[in-house]
């Protein structure tokens, strides 16, 4: 029986707008790292053109 409660809870989860709300949570958590990451580094790309460098 918690088997089933426990399918049943995580297949509620895959519904279309809340998989799609924690795919852009995570996108935006990502970027926003990736964000305070290039500041402590010293501001971003040393390409002249503004190309990002990883």
């Amino acid at each position: 029986m918690k088997i089933f409660a426990l399918c049943a809870f995580c297949l509620s989860l895959v519904s279309c707008n809340t998989a799609i709300g924690m795919y852009r949570d995570a996108k935006e958590g990502v970027i926003w790292t990736k964000n305070k990451i290039q500041e402590k580094r010293g501001g971003g790309s040393a390409d002249p053109y503004g190309a990002p460098t990883y």
